[in-house]
């Protein structure tokens, strides 16, 4: 990468720090308090923090809503203490501005001083106790907001809604059904609670039971109950019910048709889409992801010229489909031509690239006057931890830090794997310990970190750690386990963890079972490897026979190699990489008949190895290098170095 890139990134990063396109000169025209206050809002949207206090330092007359303005627009930039200062300062306070403050604390974690300014309130509202309710069960203390549930003195509908829906996602549905049964009057809202809830757990009979016993139903009881079908796969159970509809407003009409476009099944969403008697432009939105999601994308460009109107959302899609298809050239060209882009517009080229180019257009971004927003960060981060581009990722920390955006658990465990990619382990634990609130997300980085620069027992240590701090594991944390147990060697371990996964009600996926068959088939241990590869669908992940087929050629087990060759052999075109270990294998074998038989092949279709590579950063600048490449411009003094190296090594090993 250029230096002058990298200069102007920490140039444009340092102006972006100071203020958006440096500080605006504002020139405040006497506008009614309506728009004075709209327009604090919209320098806060757009996290212009300085002219939103700016303006509210100007004007003349303030009510409560410009108070409750600026306690909102700090808390949505993360600057939960600048919202408390103007709380403070407030001649009169609403119930809106207790609810703000509550939520703020609440949503970044920090519930001792949401519960001190609870009990601050004088005249506790059914809205301040929701509020505080709310804010336990956003946290997951379950317990401690049935305890103040509990000593509420008024209680509403939404009170005990959001009570059985903490419940449902906790997975306590026992607590749900009792505290529902327990309702002295049980409104619309409450049974469409239920409903839901029922429907996110994917106990779809017990939903359906539920919705047969209500008396009264609305667009959404209707709504919720065929979405619970279709997320379980009975999407012709939820096209029954969608027939059977009194009333379908549009969100019906799209719930079902994404139904169809999420299983590819794009012909009868298109018919129904067709049959929609209103289509907003979410629906236009909603056909045409479905024709770039699933690769269709010359219909899917079609359908777009064809739309009567079009919002950022549909450019942004079809930017999306280029990008998925690695076509970065019609990607940058139509991205030149979008007649409005917006902060997804910048993230999804930025993503869209595994290059120095993601950083490139990083800068372009800032320099345009967008203001990155979590999504740009984590993308940014993961970008530097690939390029093993650390003073980027340090660049991005310092960002962080300085813009208020701590509390971003996405961009914070992106540093923990930038860093541990980049082979600084100790920043990496740095970060995860300053974290206020580890989620799975970051407790799979550092596990990870761990199971990379130390070991698998270290992993396994964390794991446990994770358990005992209360924070649930997913599927992606077993994969990782599973994954670093292969790579040590643990048997025993690698079994255990896969049985546990049943304690969280996790059926494991192919790829923990392929995970198991590369652990199985390292060791040596192919009549268990094979067994378990048998009992896997088709679709199990290439690796998977790969790492197999491999450990075959390592131990000289030819009798598993021809049993996974069978198997490979009708299910799907062999993956080039899976080509050359089979040919390897035959030729070690001496079946050069068959080891011929597969290299013609590949010269017939041009298929190439892809040829690895390995890249290093320094004073900013990314250098690659593959095996035979001489194109870099210090090639002859990097070779001679290299030749000094190895001497070096020799004389060292033969002493």
């Amino acid at each position: 990468m250029k230096m002058s890139v990298n200069l102007k990134f920490r140039t444009v990063t340092g102006n972006f720090i100071k203020g958006l396109s440096g500080h605006r000169c504002l020139r405040i025209e006497p506008y009614s308090l309506f728009r004075w206050n709209s327009k604090i809002t919209d320098m806060f949207k757009i996290g212009d923090v300085k002219s939103a206090q700016k303006v509210f330092d100007e004007m003349p007359l303030k009510n409560v809503v410009t108070w409750n303005c600026m306690i909102s627009g700090y808390i949505e930039n993360g600057m939960v203490c600048e919202a408390k200062d103007v709380f403070d300062s407030m001649p009169v306070r609403n119930v809106v501005s207790w609810t703000s403050m509550l939520s703020g604390y609440a949503k970044n974690g920090q519930l001792e001083e949401a519960r001190r300014l609870f009990e601050t309130a004088t005249n506790k509202n059914v809205a301040c106790w929701n509020s505080m309710v709310s804010a336990y069960l956003r946290n997951g203390k379950i317990e401690e907001a049935r305890v103040l549930f509990d000593a509420m003195p008024l209680k509403n509908d939404i009170s005990c809604a959001m009570m059985i829906k903490g419940y449902f996602k906790c997975g306590a549905v026992d607590e749900a059904e009792a505290l529902f049964d327990k309702a002295s009057t049980r409104d619309l809202l409450l049974w469409n609670s239920m409903l839901a809830g029922y429907c996110e757990a994917k106990n779809v009979e017990k939903a359906f039971g539920l919705f047969r016993r209500m008396l009264k139903r609305d667009v959404s009881s209707w709504t919720c109950m065929m979405n619970g079908f279709i997320k379980v796969g009975e999407v012709e159970r939820g096209r029954r019910l969608f027939d059977e509809m009194p009333v379908k407003d549009t969100v019906a009409w799209t719930v079902m048709i994404n139904g169809y476009l999420d299983r590819g099944r794009i012909e009868p969403a298109k018919e129904l889409f067709d049959q929609m008697p209103k289509k907003d432009i979410v629906a236009w939105n909603s056909m045409l992801r479905g024709y770039v999601h699933n690769g269709r994308l010359d219909e899917g460009f079609e359908f777009f010229t064809r739309m009567p109107k079009r919002s950022i959302v549909s450019w942004n899609l079809m930017l999306l489909g280029y990008l998925h298809q690695e076509d970065t050239v019609k990607a940058r060209n139509f991205f030149d031509r979008m007649p409005k882009k917006d902060e997804t517009s910048w993230n999804t080229m930025i993503s869209g690239h595994r290059n120095e180019e993601a950083l490139v257009l990083y800068v372009e971004m800032l320099s345009n006057g967008f203001r990155p927003n979590q999504g740009t960060l984590t993308a940014v981060i993961t970008i530097c931890g690939v390029l093993a581009a650390q003073s980027w990722g340090k660049a991005m920390h310092v960002f962080i830090i300085k813009t208020g955006h701590e509390s971003d658990g996405m961009g914070m465990s992106s540093l923990i794997s930038m860093y541990s990619k980049c082979g600084f382990i100790d920043d990496a634990s740095s970060v995860f310990q300053s974290m206020p609130k580890r989620d799975t997300v970051a407790w799979n980085a550092m596990i990870v970190a761990r199971a990379h620069h130390y070991s698998a027992r270290e992993a396994l240590r964390l794991f446990r750690s994770m358990i005992d701090s209360g924070c649930q594991p997913d599927h992606a944390t077993f994969l990782i386990l599973l994954t670093a147990c292969a790579h040590s060697g643990l048997v025993v371990d690698g079994w255990k963890h896969l049985e546990l996964m049943k304690r969280w009600d996790m059926v494991p996926k192919p790829e923990h079972c392929a995970a198991m068959v590369d652990l199985l088939g390292r060791l040596g241990l192919f009549v268990e490897a094979a067994e378990l590869a048998n009992k896997l669908p088709s679709d199990i992940p290439v690796y998977a026979w790969e790492s197999l087929l491999s450990a075959c050629n390592i131990h000289g087990n030819y009798e598993v190699h021809n049993l996974v060759a069978e198997k490979l052999s009708g299910n799907r075109p062999l993956e080039v990489e899976m080509s050359v270990l089979q040919s390897n294998l035959y030729a070690a074998r001496k079946m050069w008949k068959a080891a011929a038989q597969i290299r013609a092949k590949l010269r017939d279709n041009r298929s190439k190895k892809e040829v690895g590579c390995s890249w290093i950063e320094v004073n900013g600048s990314v250098s690659c290098f593959s095996y035979n490449d001489k194109s870099h411009m210090r090639s002859e003094e990097i070779c001679v170095e290299l030749e000094r190296l190895s001497i070096l090594i020799e004389e060292v090993l033969s002493s």
